[in-house]
This record gives C-alpha cells, sequence and structure tokens, in this order.
C-alpha cells in the first residue's frame, strides 16, 4: 500500500502524522505533497515532528503563507490546475495507491479534486463534520461538502459523523474511527515542563473574527479581563500579529494590560504549554478537540462550533454572550475534567481499513 498525503497547512500535518509515523513503521511507502497554502508554518511543523526532507514534494512553488485572499484565490487556481502529467510524476502510484486529505481547508479541496484527476482513490480523514450553515463557518464548510462528493474512504470520527454522511447520502466507505486522530498526535507528544508559574492561555487566529470589529472588540475585551487576575499568554498567528499592527490601539492596549504576547510555534510546544496553563481561551477547532481529550478548561470565541467534542463539559461556547464569557472566567476550573487519552488509536483502525486487515484491539501508534 502506497500513501499520498496532500497538505497544506500545521493543522493537517498534525493530525495525519500519527498516521503517516504509522505507515512508515509498517513498511508502507509514504509521500507528502505541500499545496505551499501555509508553507512556513507548514515546513516549521514538519520539522518539529522530524520527517525527513526526501518524503516532501512540494507541488507549487510558494514563498510564504496564504493571508489574503487575493494570493489565496490565484493560488488555488494553480493548485486545482495542475496538468496530470506535473501531478502523475509526483505521486506514487500503484495498484493500492491513495491519495489522502485532512479536514476541510482549500487544500483538502485541491487534494480531492488532484486526487480525482490523478484517478486515485480518495481517502478523506475527519469526514462528515457538518454546519447547518452552508456559509459559516466560510469556507470550511462549503470545503467538507464538496470533498465528500470525491471520497472513495470517508474516515468519520464518530457516529454524529457518520450519519451526517449518510444523510448526505455520501458514496463510498464509510468508517467510524472511532475518535479524532489528534488523540494518536498528543499521545506522540513528550511532556516539556514550563516554569511560566500559573497563568492562562490565548489562541486566537481565525479570519471570521480578526476582520468582524464586534467579534474582535469583545475577544480584546475578555483578554484584557482575563489579565487582571492572572498572567495571560496569548499565541499570535501571523494574520492575528498583522491585525495587531493594523489596530495600534487595541495593540497597545493589550500590552499595557501586561499580556505576554507570542508568535506561533510548534505543535509539540504548544500542547506543553496547554498543558501547564489554567484553561485556554480560543476560536480554534483543534483547540477545542485537545482541550476535550486533556480535560483543560477551554472558552470557545465563535458563535458555533461543528464539534461535539467537550461541549458543556471542559469547553463552553461563549456565542461572544458577556453572560456566558463571565461565567466561565468566575470559575473556569469547574470545567476541569479528567480527560480522554484512552488506548483507542483512530489512526490504526483508518490503516486497517486501508490495508483489509482486520483490528482484534485498538494500539496506539
Amino acid at each position: 500500500m502506497q500513501l499520498n498525503f496532500i497538505l497544506g497547512t500545521a493543522a493537517e500535518l498534525i493530525k495525519v502524522y500519527p498516521l503517516i509515523k504509522m505507515a512508515l513503521d509498517r513498511s508502507h511507502p509514504v509521500r507528502i505533497l505541500s499545496t505551499g497554502q501555509s508553507r512556513e508554518n507548514f515546513l516549521m511543523q514538519y520539522r518539529d515532528f522530524n520527517l525527513p526532507d526526501s518524503f516532501l514534494k512540494q507541488l507549487l512553488p510558494s514563498r510564504g503563507d496564504l493571508d489574503r485572499s487575493a494570493a489565496a484565490l490565484k493560488w488555488f487556481v494553480r493548485a486545482s490546475s495542475l496538468s496530470k502529467k506535473n501531478l502523475e510524476a509526483q505521486l506514487l502510484q500503484g495498484e493500492h495507491s491513495f491519495v489522502v486529505v485532512h479536514g476541510d481547508t482549500l487544500s483538502t479541496l485541491v487534494g480531492a479534486w488532484l486526487s480525482r484527476k490523478s484517478g486515485l482513490p480518495l481517502v478523506h480523514v475527519e469526514a462528515g463534520l457538518r454546519s447547518p450553515h452552508v456559509f459559516n463557518p466560510f469556507p470550511e464548510e462549503i470545503n467538507r461538502r464538496l470533498v465528500a462528493k470525491f471520497a472513495r474512504f470517508h474516515m468519520a470520527p464518530d457516529g454524529v459523523a457518520v450519519q451526517n454522511l449518510k444523510r448526505s447520502k455520501a458514496r463510498g466507505e464509510i468508517i467510524n474511527t472511532q475518535g479524532n486522530t489528534l488523540i494518536d498526535a498528543l499521545r506522540l507528544v513528550g511532556d516539556t515542563p514550563f516554569s511560566e508559574g500559573q497563568f492562562a492561555l490565548a489562541n486566537i487566529h481565525r479570519f471570521e473574527n480578526l476582520n468582524s470589529p464586534s467579534r474582535w472588540r469583545v475577544i480584546c475585551e475578555t483578554l484584557v479581563k482575563v489579565s487582571e487576575t492572572r498572567k495571560l499568554i496569548f499565541i499570535a498567528h501571523p494574520q492575528t500579529l498583522r491585525k495587531l499592527e493594523r489596530d495600534t490601539q487595541t495593540h497597545s492596549a493589550l500590552l499595557q494590560a501586561g499580556i505576554d504576547i507570542r508568535p506561533r510555534m510548534p505543535f509539540s510546544k504548544f500542547i506543553s504549554l496547554l498543558k501547564s496553563a489554567e484553561f485556554l481561551l480560543s476560536d480554534g477547532g483543534s483547540n477545542q478537540e485537545e482541550c476535550s481529550y486533556l480535560g483543560k478548561p477551554c472558552l470557545i470565541m465563535r458563535e458555533t462550533t461543528e464539534r461535539q467534542e467537550g461541549l458543556e463539559k471542559t469547553c463552553v461556547l461563549s456565542r461572544f454572550d458577556p453572560t456566558i464569557i463571565n461565567s466561565f472566567l468566575a470559575d473556569p476550573a469547574k470545567h476541569r475534567t479528567s480527560g480522554i487519552l484512552d488506548d483507542q488509536s483512530p489512526s490504526a483502525r483508518i490503516l486497517a481499513a486501508l490495508t483489509g486487515q482486520p483490528l482484534p484491539f485498538d494500539r496506539k501508534p
């Protein structure tokens, strides 16, 4: 069996890394094709996982992360228009070769289209997530629904995702992986103690929040409120840093509040920091999942979330409602749980499904 992973972001790489590692451990050839959507962060994460450079191919030349609509559109058209000859030259091909994509990014959609162009069957990891609104979140929800039309194998993380796919009459084989591959990724990350003392952590990066004056204002007011009672470390992605560069008044207010603003970091370092934090304030779906699995309190700065992990337990959906926000901040500890990092391995289930081998028990990657 040969696996071609078409990926564009660090988040995708993080969630398929356990599958890559497990495939390599079992002598299955692997190729990783980077779309260039988020080149800098992708390469940072690739090196953090110590993956060999020989596995990595660049589908398109890219100088940095695509953070502007015009550049992203131009990249998307170019990536989707790769010639069949060019594509086939970069893919591992054979009777048991697959293209693997993850989640709901523009790269996921590009990978699905290139899979069809190459004639190789598509494996969609973390398939079946659905929002009731086609344009929220945008463009993720549209991407998911389109990719489902191309997939031969839908690797759904739970029963809800399975039912979503069945209701939409998705073609191909639907496999319940009984968990998110992020569980496996968290197990592969070692514990690095942080001597930060007691602190809270924030991670804000979604364009829907950065581009909404009302949401951005609530988020920044919440950050300042948190900093009034405890140390706050704010992990700012490049697009967030650029937002702060433009919004100098807010940037100054955050600094005056004593908020420690740090650049984005590799997965292993972020998870070590998260494990030491009192709680997390985030707008990221993966962060919601991480907190659920680790039992870490999390305030989700979004109107809606298509993920079920941790809701009304470790994770509280703020809906930007001051009452909900203040209730969480009054006692974050009441949302702490023991977590659910058990022995199940969603990545093992995916590999077993693709190889046609039975899985008598779950194994850690």
